[in-house]
């Protein structure tokens, strides 16, 4: 299952380098020189597999990528073989534009049938030299990714199982209507019980009475991969977010948003 935005982004032929113009035009502004620049990349385009690596730390990073449909996810293993998810990647985001001091690349599978468009590293860092502002634009996608991370470690470190279910529920709504993947109570839900339990710290069989409390609460529902949150003043309160006084006329998506160190957009802005 795709998401309306993915459906959107297939029927209308956006290109790779439009889909990137339009992430990073959620957070920065762009002249028209250095959109055309970003429009003039080269990209190759990739289709995964659910469970195939789109690209695995052993490798040497040449190029970034840009997720145009689907769902993928960074992960390290253990040599023992457990598996940790770290990051999640939805239609619009970018990933392996940083790669480590080696040169690797990151471990990253696709959770659903994944396309993706491959942009060169030396392409990117010739317009990062030449137009230093789309530079700055991916540190601040950069910064946003890494502001989830440390959201999700607060969540593996601080929180129970409910909470950690109900946040991660509430990320996906957030980021998916942000990219205007969903409407806000319907999330495309393709993970499994393992998938969950690789995400959150818990077992398989943890996150299904976890799951199975927060439908019998009336929280959430699930059914043929969608999740649809049912209350979200009460899947805010599952999750433990922060009310703030100031706040209270702004609706629970939003207040969701600047919980999980997401921010709205202009145009969820103006619909407050």
């Amino acid at each position: 299952m795709v998401s309306r935005y993915c459906l959107e982004a297939v029927m209308q032929n956006i290109s790779a380098q439009d889909t990137l113009i339009r992430k990073l035009t959620t957070h920065s502004r762009l002249s028209t020189a250095e959109s055309a620049a970003i429009a003039e990349l080269p990209a190759r385009i990739m289709n995964y597999e659910r469970g195939s690596f789109i690209s695995r730390q052993t490798d040497f990073a040449r190029d970034a990528f840009v997720v145009l449909t689907g769902i993928a996810c960074q992960q390290q293993t253990t040599r023992a073989g457990a598996r940790q998810i770290l990051t999640v990647y939805l239609s619009g985001d970018v990933a392996n534009v940083d790669p480590g001091f080696a040169g690797e690349s990151q471990d990253v599978i696709a959770i659903t049938p994944v396309e993706v468009a491959l942009i060169s590293l030396d392409a990117l860092n010739h317009i990062f030299t030449e137009f230093p502002n789309v530079g700055t634009a991916f540190r601040r996608e950069a910064a946003s990714e890494l502001a989830l991370l440390q959201s999700r470690l607060v969540s593996l470190g601080r929180c129970n199982a409910r909470q950690r279910i109900a946040r991660f529920a509430c990320e996906m709504a957030s980021r998916q209507r942000a990219s205007g993947g969903s409407e806000p109570e319907f999330i495309e839900w393709p993970w499994t019980q393992e998938e969950l339990g690789d995400l959150t710290g818990l077992t398989a069989v943890h996150v299904n009475r976890t799951l199975k409390s927060l439908r019998e609460d009336g929280v959430l529902a699930l059914s043929r991969g969608r999740l649809q949150v049912t209350d979200w003043n009460a899947i805010e309160f599952a999750a433990g977010l922060n009310r703030n006084s100031t706040d209270q006329k702004r609706p629970a998506l939003h207040k969701c948003l600047a919980d999980l160190s997401l921010q709205p957009t202009q145009a969820e802005y103006r619909s407050i």
